[in-house]
């Protein structure tokens, strides 16, 4: 861990006349009626631009609790707010009465939904069976009219009609008997051997005969033209009802069971549906003892949000969402920095950084850039159009290894190193003025009058310019503008450190009244080697 300790007094006060001491010149070197601490010799050494900036103390990471549950509740105990917590440790414990209570209601409704389950599951076992006696009934009452049918067509069928054949063969062989009788009575009673008694007698025996023979031909004429079609329709209707009552059986039986299924898959739903509840009540349950993710100290609320902080207190009801206590992480620390939209463009990730904090009087730090905001926000977060526009930058601190433990919120000032060129030739920057689009210095060699010389300012800080072409080493330069001298106006002639646009300003910028070059804006801090 990288430490410096600044020590503070006359040795400050002492570098601080060095720095300025070798460049001044003595009444005798200056030229006549040029005062002695209006010379400045040009010089060659290290010019180093920072900006200095003020900012808060944070932990780069903070990790949130809050209870992750469904709805609200209350707080029953709170950790003392700014307390030291390491991970795992008990922060904050909720009220999970309604919880416990909607728990226990979730365990009886699952008693009697396994009962109704369990009761649709035997429905549907009985509609099962019920269903295949069913078609089995109905199979068998189709095959016993196939069977039926067969059976008439090739057994009673053929059977009626060859009886009623022989009877038409034996009424036929009746009838030529009974005629052959009745004419042998016809000869017999005219030779008187017979009486005529005995000859009617034989003819009303042909004639019933005859009757016979008729009625027989007429019995198969009938068979075959109605009995027969008629029965043989009986049968195909009562074997197509039977395929009917099968088909009919087995959609009864499937949609039965469609609904029996049904059923079941409700009850089962219903089942699945309490048993998630009842994981969820027990996980919220859980949830109600929150611990520290991490260690760290405890700030009640979310720091983004602070006007709420004043919601988080024992007895108070608060939704899932709501962060109850951010526990920073203050194993890496960084400062969070406000930067003028003018500075931003000098800022870049990776430049290195001191920070010094008043809370810890001796205490630098080094860090590092690591992020800076890509949109400028107002001072007030709550005005709309602000006049100045700063940008968020953060600085990651090196602080591994530290013994001292650092508290977020306290002030901080880092200066962050922009740049820094070796062996240049620099002027302070009042030495440097803008006169009709032009950048003049003036002048004093061998005692003479001051002359204006063009030149070509470099970079620059609050206090010294870099000068890239027009002077050298050991020249002269006037710390003021003689144009102005004797005007009254020494406020206006010499620049103050920091002010001004730049040394590229426009002739808008006071150039034309030969004010000099300003520095770079801001809280800049500079330092020469």
């Amino acid at each position: 861990m990288k430490r410096t300790v600044i020590v503070l007094g006359l040795l400050g006060l002492a570098a601080a006349a060095y720095s300025w001491a070798p460049g001044l010149l003595d009444a005798s070197e200056s030229g006549p009626g040029i005062p002695a601490d209006g010379l400045f010799a040009a010089r060659r050494g290290t010019l180093v631009v920072t900006l200095t900036e003020n900012g808060t103390l944070m932990a780069k990471e903070s990790r949130p609790v809050n209870s992750e549950l469904r709805g609200s509740t209350k707080i029953l105990y709170l950790i003392e707010e700014g307390q030291q917590v390491e991970e795992g440790e008990v922060v904050c414990r909720l009220d999970s009465t309604k919880q416990e209570d909607d728990l226990e209601q979730r365990e009886m409704d699952m008693l009697q939904a396994q009962a109704d389950l369990e009761t649709a599951q035997t429905n549907l076992e009985i509609q099962e069976v019920d269903n295949l006696a069913a078609i089995e009934k109905a199979s068998n009452q189709r095959e016993k009219a196939v069977k039926e049918l067969e059976r008439y067509q090739e057994g009673d069928a053929p059977k009626a009609r060859r009886a009623l054949l022989v009877a038409i063969s034996e009424a036929e062989t009746n009838q030529n008997r009974a005629k052959r009788k009745h004419t042998d009575s016809q000869t017999l009673l005219e030779q008187e051997f017979i009486t005529s008694l005995e000859a009617e007698d034989d003819e009303i025996a042909w004639r019933r005969s005859e009757v016979q023979l008729e009625s027989a031909r007429k019995d198969l004429t009938l068979f075959e033209k109605y009995t027969l079609p008629m029965t043989v329709k009986e049968r195909e209707v009562a074997v197509s009802d039977g395929e009917r009552e099968v088909e009919t059986a087995t959609k009864r039986a499937t949609n039965s069971i469609r609904q029996r299924e049904v059923a079941v898959q409700q009850h089962q739903s219903r089942l699945d549906k309490l048993d998630k509840q009842k994981q969820e009540l027990t996980e919220d349950i859980a949830k109600m003892e929150l611990r520290a993710p991490s260690p760290g100290i405890v700030i009640y609320g979310d720091p983004q949000q602070m006007w709420r902080s004043s919601e988080i207190r024992v007895g108070e009801e608060i939704w899932g969402s709501t962060t109850i206590i951010t526990i920073p992480d203050l194993r890496v620390m960084q400062v969070k920095l406000r930067v003028h939209e003018a500075d931003i463009s000098k800022v870049n990730v990776g430049l290195v950084a001191k920070v010094s904090m008043d809370t810890y009087p001796g205490l630098v730090l080094d860090g590092t850039v690591t992020k800076i905001a890509g949109i400028a926000t107002g001072d007030n977060r709550w005005d709309r159009n602000p006049e100045v526009r700063k940008f968020d930058v953060e600085v990651t601190l090196e602080s591994e290894g530290l013994e001292l433990e650092l508290r977020p919120g306290v002030s901080a000032k880092a200066e962050v190193f922009i740049e820094q060129k070796d062996d240049v030739l620099h002027v302070p920057i009042q030495c440097v003025f803008l006169e009709e689009g032009r950048h003049l210095a003036y002048v004093v060699n061998g005692g003479g009058q001051p002359h204006a010389v063009e030149v070509t300012p470099g970079i620059s800080n609050e206090n010294w310019l870099e000068i890239s072409a027009g002077l050298h080493a050991g020249d002269q330069v006037l710390l003021y503008n003689p144009k102005l001298a004797g005007s009254g106006d020494d406020d206006e002639q010499r620049a103050e450190p920091g002010g001004g646009g730049g040394a590229d300003s426009s002739d808008d910028a006071a150039g034309e009244s030969g004010s000099p070059t300003p520095g770079t804006g801001g809280d800049g801090a500079a330092t020469v080697g």
